[in-house]
């Protein structure tokens, strides 16, 4: 089976979170398999990260811990761009009002007949819509 991680999903087991427990237990089950991360998750994790370290919620060492643990997974990171991703993009953020970010998980989710890994409600509901199983 195939595995897409949103930055919400993984973002829960590391920042407290009601859903925390079921991410870490989902994390262990689905170790052995393929995971797939749109390149832009990195960004997207690092800018959490830093919010976080802004906060004060998360110290700079621990910030430093988590990306190397976040490092050991060993995602499968996608690089897609140009005419036909953007067109693919645009569709599907237009069709079930999504923003791109959003909108780059579900497609990768789609391209790859992945499950997908959300804590996001709008994208959680985009996935049902177009037939994506989601993890929680």
């Amino acid at each position: 089976m195939n595995y897409v991680l949103d930055c919400s999903f993984c973002a829960a087991l590391f920042l407290p979170h009601e859903k925390s427990n079921m991410v870490k237990d989902l994390f262990k089950k689905i170790a052995d398999n393929e995971v797939f991360v749109p390149v832009q998750f990195w960004e997207e994790m690092t800018e959490l990260l830093l919010a976080a370290l802004k906060r004060g919620r998360l110290k700079h060492a621990d910030v430093l811990e988590i990306n190397r643990l976040l490092s050991m997974y060993h995602f499968s990171t996608e690089t897609s761009f140009g005419d036909d991703y953007t067109g693919h993009i645009l569709d599907m953020a237009g069709l079930y009002g999504l923003g791109s970010l959003e909108a780059s998980y579900l497609e990768l989710a789609v391209r790859k007949k992945a499950n997908l890994g959300t804590l996001n409600g709008k994208l959680k509901s985009a996935c049902h819509k177009a037939g994506v199983e989601t993890l929680l």
